[in-house]
């Protein structure tokens, strides 16, 4: 699996880049087989004036099936890099149909299996 980093009008510092090699590796680790490449595209919107203004886009090439585009915006860029890469890894499960579900009996039926 290859991370591409992009920062676009924006300085990144190294703990960005680090955090989002981190984060990306933890989401995707046990799916890298499948995954070809992660582009992760990062700009400041609004520019030095400030508020919810940067963007975090991360798509993602699949061995098979159309790219995948997650998108979130925020102003702390650190936090905004743990949102996405949690978004991230929950689309890629579901995309996969690797989504488990909880399973839980109702009283009932737990009544009736005693029974």
């Amino acid at each position: 699996m290859q991370i591409d980093i992009r920062p676009s009008n924006l300085a990144l510092q190294p703990e960005h880049a680090e955090r989002i090699m981190r984060r990306a590796s933890f989401a995707l680790s046990r799916l890298s087989s499948r995954i070809r490449r992660v582009e992760v595209r990062l700009a400041d919107v609004n520019g030095p004036r400030g508020g919810i203004d940067k963007r975090c886009r991360v798509l993602l090439h699949l061995d098979r099936g159309d790219p995948m585009l997650v998108e979130e915006k925020g102003s702390d860029l650190l936090a905004l890099i743990d949102r996405v890469m949690d978004r991230v890894g929950r689309a890629v499960h579901k995309r996969l149909g690797l989504v488990t579900q909880a399973r839980h009996a109702s009283r009932s039926d737990r009544l009736l299996a005693v029974a």
